[in-house]
């Protein structure tokens, strides 16, 4: 297993990320947020290896999901218990205990 960035020549990711707060409004169907992406294209972040907003999904389905949460959540626990304690709560529905639980592709 490798991640997608690494198997492919152009380092292209398996996701986007389309920070909504970029977005006015509230859209709510597919054809809404296409129209607001293209209204707001800097909404939209590839994550490109090395760049500013270089990211790593992790969705809760993924078997390894909770030790990442858990991870965050320990760092996080010194700046803002309550914050924390959310992340916690993520990572209590992860993994094995998510009905979609997978292991990642």
């Amino acid at each position: 297993m490798k991640l997608d960035r690494n198997t492919n020549p152009d380092q292209k990711a398996k996701y986007a990320v389309i920070s909504l707060r970029k977005i006015a409004g509230n859209p709510r169907t597919a054809e809404e947020l296409a129209a607001a992406i293209l209204a707001n294209p800097e909404s939209v972040e590839f994550g490109a290896v090395g760049s500013p907003d270089e990211f790593f999904v992790v969705k809760l389905k993924d078997r390894f999901a909770p030790g990442a949460l858990f991870g965050y959540a320990n760092a996080a626990e010194a700046v803002d218990v309550d914050y924390s304690m959310e992340v916690r709560g993520l990572g209590l529905r992860a993994g094995e205990n998510h009905p979609n639980c997978k292991t990642p592709d």
